[in-house]
């Protein structure tokens, strides 16, 4: 993702991401949102471009919320054609977020896997919380 252009960015340890999200609120076409996603985990890295919905991006961001305050369940995106891109973090009873994925570029796929501490959860919905900083509408 470009320097200039703003994006969320959140680390975990060896895990990071960085999502930005173009959002075309007049389209008339069910996945109005290009979210730019950037992955690094255990070393390995892949940046892609999924097309959601405004709806789906705001349910998510209210999920990662809400296991915050709760410190239970579970948030997902998905890319609902194409590849079926997605990213999914889910709270266990012990308090470990497992954060799962799967980006694909043409012939080129990443299936990630990791973990962190429920405290590093509070950053992260701060963060997605903040839309106007990540988000631009067109």
């Amino acid at each position: 993702m470009s320097e200039e252009q703003n994006c969320m960015i959140f680390d975990a340890g060896d895990f990071h991401l960085e999502l930005r999200a173009k959002i075309y609120r007049g389209d008339p076409v069910i996945n109005n949102v290009l979210l730019y996603v950037k992955v690094e985990s255990n070393g390995f890295a892949g940046t892609m471009e999924m097309e959601v919905g405004s709806g789906e991006l705001d349910g998510f961001i209210r999920d990662v919320l809400n296991m915050n305050k709760d410190l239970k369940g579970k948030a997902g995106i998905m890319e609902p054609y194409g590849d079926h891109c997605f990213m999914a973090l889910e709270i266990d009873k012990s308090g470990h977020v497992t954060v799962t994925g799967m980006l694909r570029v043409s012939a080129q796929k990443l299936e990630f896997e990791n973990s962190f501490d429920q405290t590093y959860l509070a950053c992260l919905s701060k963060k997605l919380a903040q839309t106007d900083a990540w988000q631009e509408t067109v």
